[in-house]
């Protein structure tokens, strides 16, 4: 049905066609099913094709991906749909159709299209009808079958006509292109008039209309062009209709008039492939970045409530859809900064590479128009840096503040913890993610902290608030959680500037109407002067917010990255509406393009969020396959580093890098004694490529913890038990300290299980109860003991505080391997890798026992062997010797004492020496 090879499809479309010819009446259709290979609703998209007289609707199987297209004669006339018509096309995620009339699934035209289907389509009591007709019908007799037309009887002599007078067809040769105006618009409400050129227009289709050469007066009707987006022809003012050669001219407009009907075009969603007016098209949805097509939603939103969110994202003022575009100032924030006495650094600039350039002009070249920088005499000056973007198109200018970030002191503002902003979507099944556009330029600063952050660049010398400064995130960072927990309000000046709606919404009273114009007054003043200082922000006014003005959203951000989730499609346009109108209020800009809406998954802070739970995206994964042995010790701790960042991916992480920890300079330089670490770098290759889903943890559920110790490390995974099998919520683990190398296996497991509860306190305390596999009772026996004592003490306290379920295992019993998820690896199959990546430090091992084997074989004499336990607060203390004679290991005497004393074992020695005295026993 369309010849399709796997790998092919890779940036290309993919055609659906009729396997056989169909001729269709009108309002008839056919269903042509949709099997070009496999597919990924993920990744393609099935865009509808139109012809001239019949349009598409696509239908969808359970799982909302399309199966097959649905054909429509919506035309007066027969009309034949052959194989080669292609009545859809299936093309990969951000390419777009290149030839002929498709559109996507959910658009405006779409849904125009579905509109005429059924307008077209009988309905299934006129289908009987007809049918019940055609029936009655049958049985009425028919008339004879060869046809009689009734001739008029003739009154005169009739002539022939003049040939001169006759009009025969002929085929207009001149190339010059003939305007006619047609009507475009987006929707049905809207209709404004357009011109085109019929030369343009009649290479739209190949198989294009056929017009009638006898008037030059066109009507345009969807049924007979290839856009439903065309309407009719000349207007109806027009008194006699324009002839081929002397139609209707836009070189014959005044100059006036051209401006004014270009005032009044609208651009078409769907127009001429190729031609300006579609190239224009498509360049300002992907500036823009509103139309339903670069929201790149789900399928799933194209058919039921897409719209809502895509009214939602057209009405607010916040969105910038350009990578460099500059965001407003925000209200009720101002940046202070204070070096003390340091005196100014002034540094030259550094070179820009030629082909950005340009881009470093026009950015400079909006902020200038915005006023966010300006022209600068400051002493100070700091080189800025260019870095491109994701996109490989916009560029992000940073500026090297390292020398000024030495003068400032830092401020005690937290952020927020990455581990904190990674739960509470064990509930969500759709998502959004927010981030804010160029954040820190939207700071105001004071007069003194624009000299300190004035910057030098090829172009000139600038001041004004960039991101860079050492406490330019923590100001961002308070004024986006004071945005969505709502603490305090703007003062009554600045909120005169906000705009009505956005007050309504949120419930505040606006100021008084004479109140606001003196205030917005003296704040235009005030903005003139630039005389900000630090007690201007809402934190030092602390104006509080009414009491109903409650949070949004109710989690945090990373300072300009918001993500979150809802249960339901409902819910998420709720909370993203009440999160849109609170960023309104405090000017806060939000980049379009970086932002993700309705989603299933979203990318949040280098990891993919989504219901089935947490995955990994390191950045360090380009490449990493192929990444040979680190030459230098920076680069291992470079390694090192990135790793740590998924540490709760990666399981057992302290027992394969111990090896890595413990390298030193030399030993890298001189490459001696590598093997466990160049074994020990390709197994943490292979686990950073291949990291496991984690679970969100559910506060409902039971947690599980299963501990793993070896002699240099400890290590445990927290899960939660789904249908029967144990899956990995958080990795954990920690390299032992020389103290705790001489602790009993079963120590170590205490030591696991106990970072385990420190480290994710907040996800188990809320648990009813906390199951823990166990291969040793001695964590059973700390929590019922009453004769612990030292750090076993501390240990009991430490445990008693949770409600724990000790299951005690051995190897393979009580089929724990088997209820373990994919992400888990058993305990035996660690011990077994972990055998070769054993460190220095684990290394090391106690000294070998004395013992009577040691002796000769032949050996006689007497052995005095003795014993002892020290004194407790709780019992008293023993002592006891034995004198053997050898060979043959006869006793000759034994002693067990209690005593009362700490050196118990002291005593014993003195008791056997005493028996051997009395035996008359000199050697032993």
């Amino acid at each position: 049905m369309c010849n399709w090879e796997p790998g092919d499809h890779i940036g290309r479309s993919r055609f659906v066609k009729p396997s056989e010819a169909v001729l269709l009446s009108p309002g008839e259709e056919f269903i042509v099913r949709i099997d070009c290979g496999p597919t990924n609703p993920q990744r393609e998209v099935v865009w509808a094709g139109r012809g001239d007289r019949w349009v598409t609707q696509l239908i969808y199987a359970a799982r909302l991906w399309p199966v097959a297209v649905r054909v429509v004669n919506v035309s007066d006339k027969n009309t034949w749909v052959n194989e080669l018509s292609d009545v859809a096309r299936i093309v990969e995620y951000g390419f777009f159709p290149r030839h002929g009339r498709f559109v996507r699934p959910g658009s405006a035209a779409y849904r125009d299209w579905e509109v005429l289907i059924l307008e077209s389509t009988p309905s299934p009591e006129t289908k009987k009808r007809m049918e019940r007709e055609a029936r009655l019908e049958a049985l009425i007799p028919q008339p004879p079958c060869v046809e009689r037309p009734d001739y008029p009887w003739p009154t005169k002599v009739l002539q022939r006509p003049r040939l001169d007078n006759a009009r025969v067809p002929f085929v207009k040769s001149d190339p010059t292109p003939v305007t006619k105006r047609v009507r475009f618009a987006l929707d049905a409400s809207t209709q404004t008039d357009d011109c085109c050129c019929s030369g343009v227009a009649d290479s739209w289709d190949a198989s294009g209309d056929t017009r009638d050469s006898e008037t030059s007066s066109e009507n345009v009707s969807p049924s007979d062009s290839g856009d439903d987006r065309i309407s009719s022809g000349d207007s109806s003012s027009d008194s006699e209709p324009a002839s081929p050669a002397s139609g209707f001219q836009t070189s014959q407009l005044p100059a006036d008039d051209l401006d004014l009907m270009d005032e009044s075009w609208d651009i078409p969603v769907q127009g001429m492939p190729g031609t300006p007016v579609e190239n224009l098209r498509v360049e300002y949805e992907r500036c823009m970045q509103v139309s339903n097509e670069v929201l790149d939603l789900e399928p799933r939103v194209y058919m039921r409530e897409g719209t809502e969110l895509l009214a939602q994202l057209r009405d607010q003022l916040i969105f910038l859809g350009d990578g460099n575009a500059a965001p407003a100032p925000a209200r009720g924030v101002i940046c202070d900064l204070d070096v003390g006495d340091a005196k100014p650094v002034g540094q030259r600039p550094r070179s820009v590479a030629p082909h950005l350039m340009l881009k470093v002009y026009e950015l400079l070249k909006k902020l200038l128009e915005t006023g966010l920088i300006e022209y600068s005499n400051s002493p100070w000056a700091s080189p800025i840096v260019i870095v491109l973007k994701k996109n490989g198109v916009d560029i992000r200018m940073c500026i090297d503040y390292r020398i000024v970030n030495s003068f400032i002191q830092l401020s005690p503002y937290p952020l927020p913890l990455i581990d904190d902003l990674l739960i509470g979507f064990e509930a969500a099944m759709w998502f959004i993610s927010l981030d804010m556009a160029i954040g820190f330029w939207a700071i105001r600063v004071t007069e003194r902290a624009r000299l300190i952050s004035a910057f030098t660049c090829p172009f000139g010398h600038f001041q004004w608030m960039p991101f860079g400064l050492k406490n330019a995130p923590l100001v961002y960072q308070a004024m986006l959680d004071n945005c969505r927990w709502g603490f305090v309000r703007l003062s009554p000046e600045e909120e005169a500037e906000v705009d009505a709606d956005v007050l309504e919404f949120l419930q505040l009273k606006p100021p008084d109407s004479e109140k606001q114009s003196s205030d917005s007054e003296n704040h235009a003043l005030k903005s003139e002067m630039s005389a900000l200082t630090s007690q201007m922000t809402v934190f030092q006014r602390n104006i509080p917010v009414p009491t109903y003005m409650g949070p949004v959203l109710g989690r945090s951000s990373y300072i300009d990255d918001i993500a979150h989730g809802a249960p339901t499609w409902g819910q998420l346009c709720d909370d993203l509406n009440a999160l849109l109108f609170r960023l309104r209020y405090w000017n806060i800009s939000v980049s379009l393009p970086k932002s993700e809406f309705g989603k299933l998954s979203i990318p949040y802070l280098s990891h993919e969020i989504s219901a089935e739970g947490l995955r990994a995206t390191p950045k360090i994964v380009k490449g990493v396959e192929n990444l040979p042995f680190l030459s230098t010790l920076k680069g291992v701790q470079s390694f090192m580093g990135s790793l740590n960042y998924y540490n709760k991916f990666i399981e057992d992480l302290p027992v394969i890098a111990a090896t890595l920890y413990e390298l030193t300079d030399e030993q890298i330089r001189s490459g001696k004694d590598l093997a466990c670490a160049r074994e020990a770098f390709e197994l943490l290759k292979r686990k950073i490529v291949s990291t496991p889903l984690l679970r969100h943890p559910d506060q409902t559920r039971p947690f599980v913890i299963i501990p793993h110790a070896n002699p240099w490390a400890a290590s445990a995974v927290l899960g939660q038990e789904y249908d029967g099998v144990i899956h990995p919520v958080r990795f954990t683990g920690r390299v032992l300290n020389d103290a705790e190398l001489r602790y009993h296996i079963a120590e170590k497991e205490v030591i696991a299980i106990l970072r385990v509860l420190e480290n994710f306190r907040a996800l188990v305390e809320s648990s009813p109860v906390i199951l823990v596999y166990t291969r040793y009772p001695v964590l059973k026996w700390l929590l019922t003991s009453n004769s612990t004592d030292g750090r076993n003490v501390k240990w009991g306290l430490k445990l008693s505080h949770w409600d724990l379920e000790i299951r005690r295992i051995q190897r393979d019993e009580d089929g724990l391997p088997a209820i373990l998820g994919a992400g888990i690896t058993p305990r035996e199959h660690l011990d077994e890798v972990s055998e070769n990546l054993i460190p220095a430090k684990g290394r090391v091992k106690p000294p070998a026992p004395v013992s009577v084997e040691m002796l000769e074989a032949d050996y006689q004499g007497h052995v005095l062997s003795f014993d002892g336990a020290a004194k407790t607060s709780t019992r008293l203390g023993s002592c006891g010797c034995i004198l053997w004679k050898l060979p043959g290991l006869n006793v000759l005497e034994a002693l067990l004492k209690d005593v009362t004393v700490n050196d118990a074992e002291y005593c014993g020695l003195n008791y056997g020496l005493r028996m051997a005295l009395e035996h008359g026993i000199h050697e032993l």
